[in-house]
């Protein structure tokens, strides 16, 4: 073994006693640019290795088995045992708000790049580093066994590859404004945003993890003000609650549990919201996330006080909100913007050998829906309508969900029919709702063309109007027997299965 190593590092973290250690050692130390100036600083011998941009020639000739090679300063370089090299945060870069893609060539790397490339591939007879966590098991095999074993060598190559694809996948996201969904090759590299504390079952691992690069939006642009660590159920409610809640104009309040809807009411202020949604189905809405679209003022704190939530979120909160929330024990509380919608959204599905990859079900509801029965929908029902729509759009299908009012009062979803969804619904009335407050409507929505037999179903629990996507071979008959029964019903022409 020659005890030769190149050090050039942006991150100096650790380097300073990696190269201590390795001078300990009895290493000879090669250096260039900012870590060779360190080095020196720090009172560690190491030989400059000048070079010309953009690749040091010199360290690429050595790590290919040539001897003799000199630098342009004129030092032999031999052919290193150990390469320590990383790159510019690139992903840190281009992440910043103000930054221009004008700047972008003055942060690759082609250096360093080039030299891990190289290094990197020369595995068997190279030592190549890229995470300063790596310095000090390294050091310890040096010192214990004099070296590392070859699988050991294969691993430390396999992280400088990864480095090295992610360092280039973030580059190419950032420049790509076209990205082929479903191309030949999908190319993505991900940023770990945090750990989670488990995954949908506590012996399950679980991180969050954003593109790498991007500018932080949706859950990775989140403020958590108080609360302990979150798990991923965590996420997936917050998620769900997030995006239906983005569907609204007027102010609205979303209880998601275990990922589904649990309540939902839109009022005009943020506290009738919260009670409205919490009142729709107070089993299911204990211990879920409540999300609003509007700041939440010190009357719905008090309001959120009151009631077992486990997980708050909104744009934004009053001071006195905030204070009242942040004294509830155990209470996680979120600050989050509102959405920004890219058409490059994926949905990913793992599945046995592969993964599953489709655009993202951005589809709102149009301002013009098909009314195709003689009555049309009030303006009463056809709030309601819109809400139950926007509900099934984020349930598992089969769903069919009920709203009066401009609250949610019952969901039937996941099922293997929509007849079945429309009985799980109408028992889940009957049980938590069996006399609907005032006057105001039943209506229903289905995210799914419906059959008559589940039309009859519904209209025999006395829902007065229904939306749907329609496109189903019944939907003359559906649209009679409504007309038969003096029911309004309405077709947006697109359904929204989720599965």
């Amino acid at each position: 073994m020659d005890k030769t190593a190149y050090l050039s590092v942006y991150d100096k973290t650790g380097i300073v006693d990696f190269a201590r250690g390795l001078e300990s050692l009895g290493f000879e130390i090669y250096a260039s640019g900012s870590t060779f100036k360190l080095l020196r600083e720090s009172e560690i011998e190491a030989e400059d290795i000048r070079y010309s941009p953009p690749v040091p020639v010199s360290i690429l000739k050595a790590l290919s088995g040539r001897s003799g090679v000199l630098s342009e300063n004129g030092v032999e370089v031999p052919g290193p045992y150990i390469v320590a090299a990383n790159l510019y945060p690139i992903a840190n870069i281009v992440g910043q708000e103000e930054f221009a893609i004008e700047e972008l060539s003055n942060y690759l790397d082609q250096a360093n790049a080039a030299v891990l490339r190289a290094a990197a591939k020369d595995f068997e007879n190279v030592i190549t580093l890229c995470r300063p966590q790596d310095y000090g098991p390294v050091l310890e095999a040096l010192r214990t066994a004099g070296g590392l074993e070859p699988a050991n060598k294969r691993q430390l190559a396999a992280q400088a590859w990864q480095y090295l694809a992610a360092y280039d996948a973030t580059v190419a996201q950032y420049l790509s404004e076209t990205r082929d969904l479903l191309g030949e090759e999908v190319v993505m590299s991900l940023k770990k945003v945090m750990e989670l504390a488990y995954g949908e079952n506590r012996h399950q691992k679980a991180a969050f993890y954003a593109l790498s690069g991007a500018r932080p939006r949706g859950l990775n642009a989140a403020r958590i003000l108080s609360g302990g660590q979150f798990n991923l159920n965590h996420y997936l409610d917050l998620n769900m609650a997030f995006e239906l809640a983005a569907e609204f104009e007027e102010p609205v309040c979303v209880i998601s549990k275990h990922a589904r809807p649990a309540g939902v009411c839109a009022a005009v202020k943020p506290v009738d919201c919260f009670r409205g949604a919490f009142k729709a189905d107070p089993a299911g809405a204990a211990g879920g996330t409540a999300a609003f679209n509007r700041q939440v003022d010190e009357e719905t704190a008090r309001a959120l006080k009151e009631v077992f939530i486990e997980t708050v979120m909104a744009p934004d909160y009053g001071k006195e909100a905030l204070a009242l929330l942040r004294a509830k024990e155990g209470l996680k509380v979120i600050a989050l913007p509102a959405p920004v919608l890219s058409p490059r959204e994926v949905e990913l599905y793992s599945v046995a050998g592969g993964l599953l990859i489709e655009s993202k079900d951005q589809e709102v509801l149009g301002a013009e829906l098909q009314c195709v029965t003689r009555r049309k929908p009030s303006d009463e029902e056809l709030r309601s309508l819109k809400l139950a729509w926007k509900i099934s759009k984020y349930a598992k299908t089969y769903a069919v969900a009920l709203a009066s009012g401009g609250t949610s009062v019952a969901l039937g979803a996941a099922e293997s029919s929509t007849y079945d969804a429309v009985r799980s619904a109408v028992l889940k009335l009957k049980d938590k709702h069996p006399i609907l407050e005032g006057k105001a409507p039943l209506v229903m929505a289905c995210d799914a063309a419906l059959p008559l037999k589940t039309l009859e179903a519904a209209l025999a629990a006395g829902i007065s109007a229904v939306i749907q996507p329609g496109g189903w071979r019944e939907d003359l008959v559906c649209a009679q027997f409504c007309d038969l029964k003096n029911i309004a019903m309405v077709l947006t022409g697109v359904r929204h299965f989720k599965h």
